[in-house]
């Protein structure tokens, strides 16, 4: 009798220690991605962004509250850093005091983010990072679209466009950031392999609107003869340097003697209504919506415990990993006047 009750109370405590173990494997992620995930409890996302002066994260924010109400979560705050990469630590560390138990970002520094990150890690919520990939720290996934293949796109677009070649100036992005670099080297390197006949002027703007906008004025009055303009990021330089190119005598449509070929990476509204209008040849979109909806559905992963692994998605995207994080690269559609007016685009919403 003794024999069967210690055989009874071992077994009893064997099944416990195992229910723990899965338990704890449950609740817990590994490898570079994940931190300590506690799972149950529904959905409750906390969003940082680093700033509210493009209709980009609006829009993100808008997309995310949908996603997240239809996989029965919430957002239960936002907070904007305005582009203070201090601030953006803080703001994150308050959403979880908040009671967020998952943090969607955009990026304001790829370096400062990561005690943001860490602490994220170490109170076991998860993080999703929105359109560039920290340069440190822990990550569930990057939802971003491939910068460098946008900027192949827009060159393919524009080498269509000028079969005799002529000038064409680049306007980068800060090319200490990793989107700025990309674009700028995806246009560039495009071009030179298949049209040499293109001659690139390239002159950073280092994302600021006015700088733009100078640099348009400039390049103008010393090529007047230009052929076309690539922006990087036409949410932000797109109404700075079409002022530019009006006071030249230059903002004239497609088809028209005196037009200058303007094709821009982000497709925000302006963009959508100067493809429209043909003022604007071709917008490479961002798919902005798309981040938010593969967000929210990695945030729940993540606060459920599951693991994310490289390779193709059911969205027709790839999981890429990369210095550590697991990267997924959306497509991002070619706007032209043909589909500008459709409203799944962001620039539409």
């Amino acid at each position: 009798m003794r024999s069967l009750l210690q055989r009874t109370v071992r077994a009893t405590a064997v099944a416990a220690a195992a229910a723990l173990a899965a338990a704890g494997l449950a609740a817990c992620g590994t490898g570079p991605n994940s931190g300590a995930i506690e799972a149950g409890g529904p959905l409750a996302i906390g969003i940082s962004v680093p700033a509210l002066d493009t209709p980009f994260f609006s829009v993100l924010i808008d997309s995310a509250a949908q996603a997240a109400e239809q996989s029965g979560g919430q957002v239960v705050q936002t907070t904007n850093a305005n582009r203070n990469s201090g601030q953006q630590v803080t703001d994150i560390r308050n959403l979880i005091t908040a009671g967020a138990n998952t943090i969607m970002a955009g990026v304001v520094d790829r370096d400062a983010i990561k005690p943001a990150l860490d602490y994220a890690a170490s109170r076991g919520v998860p993080v999703v990072i929105v359109d560039d990939k920290p340069a440190g720290g822990t990550a569930y996934a990057v939802v971003k679209a491939d910068n460098y293949a946008m900027g192949a796109s827009a060159a393919e677009q524009m080498g269509a466009r000028l079969p005799d070649g002529g000038k064409v100036l680049d306007i980068t992005g800060d090319l200490s950031t990793s989107n700025g670099r990309d674009r700028s080297a995806g246009f560039t390197d495009t071009i030179a392999a298949k049209f040499p006949n293109i001659q690139v002027i390239e002159q950073p703007a280092n994302w600021s609107g006015p700088r733009a906008g100078s640099v348009m004025q400039t390049v103008l009055s010393e090529n007047p003869d230009l052929a076309g303009v690539y922006l990087a990021s036409d949410t932000l330089y797109l109404d700075p340097v079409t002022a530019a190119l009006n006071g030249r005598g230059r903002l004239v449509p497609t088809g028209q003697s005196g037009h200058v070929t303007l094709v821009a990476i982000d497709g925000g509204k302006s963009a959508m209504e100067a493809v429209r209008t043909g003022l604007m040849d071709v917008a490479i979109s961002q798919p902005v919506p798309e981040y938010s909806q593969t967000s929210v559905k990695y945030l729940q992963q993540g606060h459920d415990g599951a693991q994310l692994a490289a390779g193709p998605t059911a969205h027709d995207s790839v999981v890429v990993e990369q210095d550590g994080f697991l990267i997924d690269q959306l497509p991002a559609p070619i706007v032209t006047k043909d589909n500008a007016s459709d409203p799944n685009l962001w620039g539409n919403k």
